[in-house]
């Protein structure tokens, strides 16, 4: 029986498959074995698996004569009908992985009788090769080392709140049995958070690694994370998957807010990424998603997360306001054709938000609309310089700025007065 068992998954990556099977075979834990799961794909991908198992005998393929309606989750879920190590890893095959991943994760769950391991990882741009960190990284900050914590219900919330993604993580194979753990088969994407809920909820304890152990490739052509149309909405299809398993496992009341407080999470991240006749599909998806909720438990959500953006949105939907969602969202409703005003999406989250984030977001917003790279000239430090400077940048027309800053001034609160005396 092999220490590790690694499950690849595959669909038309042509491109990248050999190097993460590079990766993979020379990883310096030895006693592995590597199953590659390819979903059908119709390029070369299912021949170069073939190549590679010719020479390591380690890899298993297993080819799908078709792309399946589940995608991910049904390649990952026939790796795991044939696993045999004692421990589980996935890798995605367009992703890189350091040699040394998964000894260390292997080493850390041993050690410390753990049922889960997990490290950091690294966003590598497809576009420019760049390497960022990704939105999780604040999480890390109270494990500067390597630390394994009991999992109660307190710690468990505060893994729950990490990116759900399962290539940065090993699995105790006993958990994977005594929890039935299978990724949802679904016309859905991000079917990790689902299984991400239910391993973290049903493990004993969690080795944390603070190493940066792989690069997961963002910004490719085809990619679930690259979707911006109506298909990004079925993330929250797996707000159901995941109440109905708390419900039957008995765990629903104890993690009812935490529940609330992921879908508040998604509905930030993909409100930003709305645009056009997707903000009202937004809005329609979440009312009976919200509908399930009581009074009270917006108002526990307000009492932890304040009186923000995600709380405005949360009680818009409880009260099917699309007009009150909109404007908590920070969309422009007098002109739905448009996107959103940058000058007041940016106001708003200055308000409720605080400096040092609305810089961060700024930034962002910079590179990514307007087409900038990111150059190491660009600082990461933060100051009210940067925030002028990301605020002057926000449009393309200096004459839209000078007309609605001229409509803005007076909602700018007192705290910045240097907006004020801002000329442009």
């Amino acid at each position: 029986m092999p220490k590790v068992s690694i499950i690849v998954t595959a669909y038309d990556i042509e491109r990248y498959i050999a190097e993460c099977l590079g990766c993979i075979t020379r990883q310096t834990l030895e006693d592995i074995e590597i199953i590659v799961v390819d979903d059908g794909s119709g390029d070369s991908t299912p021949q170069i698996i073939r190549d590679f198992a010719a020479r390591d005998a380690r890899i298993r393929p297993i080819l799908l004569p078709t792309n399946s309606i589940g995608g991910v989750a049904t390649a990952a879920n026939a790796g795991m009908e044939v696993a045999t190590g004692d421990f589980i890893g996935f890798a995605d095959g367009d992703d890189r992985y350091a040699p040394e991943m998964f000894e260390t994760l292997w080493r850390a769950a041993t050690e410390a009788d753990a049922d889960l391991a997990m490290s950091r990882y690294m966003l590598l741009d497809e576009a420019d090769g760049s390497l960022k960190e990704p939105a999780e990284t604040e999480r890390w900050s109270p494990y500067p080392r390597a630390t394994t914590l009991d999992l109660t219900p307190a710690t468990r919330r505060e893994i729950l709140r990490f990116i759900s993604v399962p290539w940065r993580k090993l699995y105790r194979r006993d958990l994977v049995e005594r929890a039935g753990l299978r990724f949802p088969v679904g016309d859905f994407f991000f079917e990790d958070n689902p299984f991400h809920w239910m391993a973290v909820i049903e493990a004993e304890r969690i080795a944390l690694v603070p190493e940066r152990l792989c690069e997961h490739r963002v910004a490719r052509a085809g990619q679930t994370m690259a979707t911006v149309d109506e298909r990004l909405l079925r993330i929250f299809r797996h707000h159901d998957i995941i109440r109905d398993w708390l419900d039957g496992a008995g765990y629903l009341d104890e993690y009812r807010a935490d529940l609330l407080q992921w879908v508040a999470g998604q509905l930030s991240w993909v409100s930003m990424r709305a645009q056009g006749g997707i903000r009202r599909a937004l809005f329609d998806v979440l009312v009976p998603v919200i509908a399930q909720y009581g009074d009270e438990h917006l108002a526990d959500f307000a009492a932890v997360n304040g009186q923000g953006r995600s709380t405005q949105m949360l009680r818009a939907l409880k009260a099917r306001d699309f007009a009150g969602f909109g404007k908590a969202a920070g969309w422009d409703a007098k002109a739905p054709g448009r996107r959103p005003s940058l000058l007041r999406h940016g106001l708003y989250h200055l308000r409720h938000s605080g400096l040092r984030q609305t810089a961060a977001m700024t930034k962002r917003v910079i590179v990514n609309r307007l087409g900038l790279r990111r150059q190491a000239a660009l600082r990461t430090d933060l100051s009210n310089e940067d925030l002028m400077l990301a605020m002057v940048l926000l449009q393309r027309e200096l004459h839209e700025i000078r007309a609605e800053l001229a409509a803005l001034r007076r909602e700018v609160p007192v705290s910045y007065p240097a907006m004020r005396r801002m000329k442009i």
